[in-house]
């Protein structure tokens, strides 16, 4: 499970949101998408990063 209280800058937040658009692993920096990978809030399948549930709450918090 995701840690919610993980402070996320302006970009990786901005990156989240790419992620949730969907085809955004070449969009985003890939630090971003390691880290949020890291904290649970994205998975790499088959190549391409997608929101995990911990992601999508994270995102609709707006934070």
């Amino acid at each position: 499970m995701a840690d919610s209280s993980v402070a996320l800058s302006a970009n990786e937040f901005a990156s989240l949101a790419e992620i949730a658009k969907g085809k955004a692993q070449g969009e985003i920096p890939q630090a971003h998408g390691e880290r949020l990978t890291n904290l649970g809030y994205a998975i790499r399948r088959l190549g391409a990063l997608e929101l995990t549930s911990s992601g999508a709450r994270r995102l609709a918090t707006g934070e």
